[in-house]
């Protein structure tokens, strides 16, 4: 079995000790990246690095662990929730949370929930570049969204922009249209990564190259698509952004 990247989020000594005993008996394979203890740290921890599951409080010193996920790039993993009170199970499964453990953590509930996100990280690893981005004789490339209803299929010379919504995503298309997707930005971000008419100026939206009008500096700066929406450029990326707008219109 391919090792597991962990990560384990708590204010709470105890709990996070309780947390590593039970993956070094159960799940020795596994592999804990790391620990945060308030909110700064649990941002700073998840934004660089790669887990395919996080152990995460709710109740922590400096903030929530909702704070944390609005703020970090954490969708790609599969997340657990710990707490010693249930009146938040609720709101976790909004963020589309694998499970929610009450503290103390009972053990086999604790196995339980890792076992599903085992599967659950093979499911998503198992998909084929084919099932995200499929081409069509006719050069058409087109891009899968899940829908409620199975998926339907957008031409990527279609899509302006996405924006984060939480744990969803907005798209928006040139003709108007918005479609919500039960999928974090950072899910499409992955699978554009390689093509070169997307970037991202900021951690909550991508956009379309082929639809911006003008890159304005006021406010900060921006980004103004030819649709009118306003994208704003974050400040860490605003030289990369320049330069791939500069090398994408010559």
């Amino acid at each position: 079995m391919k090792t597991k990247r962990v990560l384990i989020i708590d204010d709470e000594v105890d709990a996070r000790r309780v947390i590593s005993k039970y993956l070094e008996r159960y799940f020795p394979n596994f592999q804990v990246l790391g620990e945060a203890d308030s909110f700064k740290s649990a941002v700073q921890l998840i934004n660089e690095t790669e887990a395919d599951l996080i152990f995460i409080d709710i109740n922590l010193g400096d903030g929530t662990g909702f704070d944390v996920l609005d703020e970090s790039d954490a969708f790609a993993a599969q997340i657990i929730f710990t707490t010693a009170f249930d009146q938040y199970a609720v709101k976790a499964f909004r963020y589309q949370a694998l499970d929610y453990l009450m503290k103390p953590i009972d053990s086999e509930l604790f196995v339980e929930a890792v076992n599903q996100a085992l599967d659950k990280v093979r499911e998503r690893r198992s998909m084929s570049e084919d099932q995200i981005l499929i081409s069509y004789g006719n050069g058409e490339r087109k891009i899968s969204i899940p829908t409620a209803d199975g998926m339907c299929f957008v031409r990527l010379d279609s899509i302006v922009s996405f924006e984060a919504d939480s744990s969803y995503c907005k798209i928006f298309l040139d003709d108007g249209k918005e479609i919500l997707v039960s999928k974090p930005l950072k899910f499409f971000d992955d699978k554009l990564r390689a093509n070169v008419n997307f970037i991202r100026p900021h951690k909550s939206f991508i956009v379309n190259m082929k639809f911006v009008d003008e890159y304005l500096k006021e406010e900060g700066g921006y980004i103004k698509m030819k649709n009118g929406l306003k994208i704003p450029i974050s400040r860490q990326k605003k030289e990369d952004v320049i330069r791939e707008l500069q090398i994408h219109f010559l």
